[in-house]
């Protein structure tokens, strides 16, 4: 395994940086917000459209999960070996044909298939865009560029809301939609990048992962599984706990999933507030944040959307200050740890959903999200000696 090589073009090759941004941030709202997020929030009506058990939706959910962690182990080879274009027209094109097999879902089975394969998206999109910007953005320009577009995954999850709010009674025509922006986004991304494969010089990582074991690694690696363990039990389930208690009647799902997306988009900016506090205090603030949501969705009930508000903006927080950590630990090679980082998260994320569906179904929801709420309090307690500002990446 190694991190993220950087991709090297030729002079020739000049990509105009509004065009990087924005495609960069177009096609990570899609991959993040949509394809991975999507499942979560059409789930309770899916659930009642396909007749599926607790159980069914976790494994489902923890399938998609499954192909992401495959997809970063894959990525970097990938990249080096096909170039960020067609790196992302894969990813692309599996967010693509993954929702639009959700839209003509008519079992677990083949539910199950369009998860996984869309799943895989987000893995291939994001590191590309960390290359690109390295290689064609001036050092004083990338730390902007890689914050605008890892807030993608926050946009893509506010929008997501307000789609399946239109589409209300109609999750098939939520799915297409998402497909359809998903190919919008892609033709752009694939129409910017460049289609050579260049130097990756300083993408071995053998060394810098051990460097991340050596260097309070572990730590760093518990907090992640952990905040995936978190997130993956709260993305899958927490829009079906907004629709069963119905706040603000059939639209709380869709509201319930918008603020989760709004709330994220300030989470994001958490790294500027480093300048002013310690990189240990902000992981336990935000840590802290996580565990009040989970708390909130499980024992009160009416305050949902107070819970949809604080995980959005303590997830992206807390997510943005592991990368910061991790690059910290592996400074000469930050796609690393990053990668690493990222990795362990994802594990969390694939093992959350089915432990979360068979909690779940033996003693019901409320207890998945009490139980959650200490493993995301632990993760202030796993702070690093060190600090170190860098840009948050997409969760």
């Amino acid at each position: 395994m190694s991190g993220v090589p950087a991709v090297r073009a030729p002079d020739a090759e000049r990509i105009p940086p509004w065009a990087l941004i924005g495609s960069g941030l177009a096609v990570v709202a899609v991959a993040f917000g949509l394809a991975r997020y999507g499942y979560g929030l059409l789930l309770p009506q899916m659930r009642t459209s396909l007749d599926l058990s607790l159980g069914q939706l976790g494994a489902i959910g923890g399938a998609g999960y499954g192909s992401y962690l495959v997809a970063s182990l894959a990525c970097p080879a990938l990249l080096s070996r096909w170039g960020p274009r067609r790196t992302v027209l894969a990813g692309g094109a599996s967010a693509v044909a993954g929702m639009a097999v959700c839209a003509a879902a008519t079992g677990p089975l083949t539910l199950g298939v369009g998860v996984l394969v869309a799943g895989a998206s987000p893995a291939l999109v994001w590191p590309p865009y960390v290359a690109a910007v390295e290689a064609h953005l001036a050092a004083d320009r990338r730390a902007r560029a890689h914050g605008v577009i890892n807030s993608g995954t926050a946009y893509g999850v506010a929008l997501a809301g307000p789609v399946s709010l239109l589409a209300t009674g109609s999750w098939r025509g939520a799915w297409a939609a998402f497909a359809a922006v998903a190919l919008l986004a892609t033709i752009w991304a694939v129409r910017t990048l460049p289609s050579g494969v260049h130097s990756t010089a300083g993408a071995r990582g053998a060394g810098s992962l051990v460097a991340v074991a050596r260097e309070q690694g572990r730590r760093l690696l518990l907090a992640a599984f952990l905040v995936g363990l978190v997130a993956g039990s709260y993305s899958t389930f927490g829009v079906e706990v907004a629709t069963a208690q119905a706040p603000l009647g059939e639209v709380s799902g869709g509201v319930f999933q918008t603020l989760v997306g709004i709330s994220g988009v300030a989470g994001g900016l958490v790294g500027a507030l480093l300048a002013r506090t310690s990189l240990p205090r902000l992981l336990a603030a935000t840590a802290s944040t996580l565990a009040a949501s989970c708390l909130l969705l499980a024992a009160a009930p009416g305050l949902v959307l107070v819970s949809a508000v604080l995980y959005g903006a303590g997830f992206i927080a807390i997510i943005g200050l592991l990368l910061i950590w991790s690059n910290a630990l592996v400074p000469r090679a930050p796609a690393t740890g990053i990668v690493t980082a990222m990795l362990a998260m994802a594990l969390g994320l694939v093992v959350g959903p089915p432990l979360a569906g068979v909690v779940a179904g033996a003693a019901g929801l409320p207890t998945v999200f009490v139980a959650c709420a200490p493993l995301a309090a632990t993760v202030g307690l796993l702070h690093p000696a060190r600090r170190r500002s860098s840009p948050p990446g997409p969760a």
